[in-house]
Order: structure tokens, then C-alpha cells, then sequence
């Protein structure tokens, strides 16, 4: 993984993986907000994405997994935990299951679960002509945020990685996130796992979560981001983050509630 951010100084490390429709900078609106003396993070770019566009490969998310491992033996982390949103979700997963004695907490930010996408041939399809179309990307984003936000909204979110993605690498992760199934392998996890869910997504529910991933780990909590839908990172960025840094290591949350009361 020759292409990544790292942002922060701090003891706790998190790794980041982006959804789809994301790269490296994906997380920076959440990220303005985030305690950089407490904590480190390392945001993931896949190969066809960003900086890393011209980066040859086979375009798996099993890939994706073996080049996360290299970055992290490059930063020299021994404990760390994972955190993904929408397909970055399963990659945080699947890399959780291939370092159990090495990540300590996962978070699903609006994210798959362990199953994948699911194999239902008309939303494959649908996945697949995201590749070159940037209508059926911006039609993407309206569904995922229920129709809240007006059309030029989800015109800018499509515009501000249309030149950064090569649509073949969109369309094989996607693929590979419908052939994907990995819920039997994370049963024996003791890292423990966040669920956040935006309130208006329409896919990624409470309900679905909890007839999944709440019922496959052993240590597992579930937050819902009130106001949010499925893109939480930037539409309630303060409130995601926060849940994060909470979960991940409670007193420095702890810390900086003492600090405010002074």
C-alpha cells in the first residue's frame, strides 16, 4: 500500500479503510475533530484510487488486506484497531480476522458486515455500472442519505473522487464485496467490535445489524448516529469521531471530560 495519510501522534492507532466511493481523504472531515494528541491514524488508499490510480494489481479486497498488513508493519505498529465505512467495513473485518492477536477493536462506520454485500443480481448490476457513470454514483449517494440532501449535494460528493477512481478498481472491489463471506471467521474474535449506524440509512440498519453482526461477536456495541445516513463521516463528522475515540480507549475520553470540568 504505497499510498496512505497519517494524521496524529498520539498512543492509540487506528487504521482506516474508506467505502467505495473514497480515498485517502475520505476521512477528513471527521478527522478535524479527532484527538491527534491521543491518538494516530493511518487512512488506507486501495490500488485504482487517488495517488495510488496507476497502482497495477489484482483489485481484491483480499489484496487490499495483504497491502494493509505491509503498511502496517512499514509504521511499525504491534496494536492496533481498524475501523472502515461501507466496504472499508469488511476490509477492517477481514483484517481483523488475519491479525486476531494484533488489532483490539473494530468499527463498522455504516458498513457491511461479515456476509459482504450480498449476491442479489440486480444490485450487482447496479454496483457494476458505477464503474462509468456518474449518475448512477450520484443516484448511489441519494439512496444512501434517503433523499435528505438536494441533488447538487450528492453532485459534489461524486465530483470530488470522479478523476481519483479507476472505475475497473470500483467495479472488482464491489464485485468482490458480493462473493465475499467471511461471519463464520470473526465468531472467534475477542477484539471488540462498534456498529455505527446513521439514523435515515436505509441499507445499513439497526435492525439489519443486529440480525448480524451484533449475534456473530463476542464484544460488541451498537451507537446510532442521530441525523446521519450511510456517509455519517461527513454528514455528522464531530459525533462519529467521538464515538470512535470513545471506544477505542475510554480514558481519553475519561480524561478530557475531567479537563472540560475544571
Amino acid at each position: 500500500m504505497k499510498s496512505m495519510k497519517l494524521v496524529g501522534r498520539g498512543r492509540n492507532k487506528v487504521l482506516l479503510f474508506p467505502g467505495l466511493l473514497g480515498t485517502r481523504d475520505a476521512f477528513d472531515d471527521m478527522l478535524r475533530y479527532a484527538d491527534l494528541d491521543a491518538f494516530q491514524y493511518a487512512i488506507a488508499e486501495y490500488r485504482g484510487y487517488g495517488e495510488a490510480r496507476g497502482e497495477v494489481g489484482l483489485l481484491t479486497l483480499r489484496e487490499v488486506v495483504i497491502d494493509a498488513v505491509r503498511l502496517i508493519e512499514y509504521l511499525g505498529w504491534s496494536r492496533f484497531a481498524v475501523a472502515g465505512h461501507s466496504l472499508g467495513a469488511l476490509v477492517a473485518q477481514m483484517l481483523a480476522a488475519a491479525l486476531p492477536n494484533r488489532v483490539n477493536a473494530i468499527i463498522s462506520i455504516a458498513g457491511l458486515s461479515a456476509k459482504g454485500a450480498g449476491s442479489d443480481p440486480e444490485r450487482v448490476a447496479f454496483m457494476q455500472s458505477l464503474a462509468d457513470s456518474r449518475e448512477r454514483r450520484e443516484a448511489l449517494v441519494r439512496m444512501g442519505t434517503a433523499g435528505r440532501y438536494s441533488v447538487a449535494t450528492a453532485r459534489k460528493i461524486v465530483a470530488s473522487t470522479w478523476g481519483e477512481i479507476d472505475g475497473r478498481a470500483l467495479a472488482s472491489y464491489a464485485l468482490d464485496a458480493s462473493r465475499t463471506d467471511i461471519h463464520a471467521e470473526v465468531q472467534s474474535l475477542d477484539a471488540k467490535m462498534l456498529v455505527l449506524i446513521g439514523e435515515n440509512d436505509p441499507n445499513c440498519t439497526e435492525a439489519a445489524a443486529r440480525e448480524t453482526t451484533l449475534r456473530w461477536y463476542r464484544h460488541v456495541a451498537l451507537e446510532v448516529l442521530r441525523g446521519a445516513g450511510h456517509y455519517p463521516t461527513f454528514e455528522t463528522p464531530a459525533a462519529t469521531i467521538s464515538a470512535i475515540e470513545r471506544f477505542v480507549d475510554p480514558s481519553s475520553a475519561n480524561a478530557a471530560d475531567g479537563e472540560g470540568a475544571h
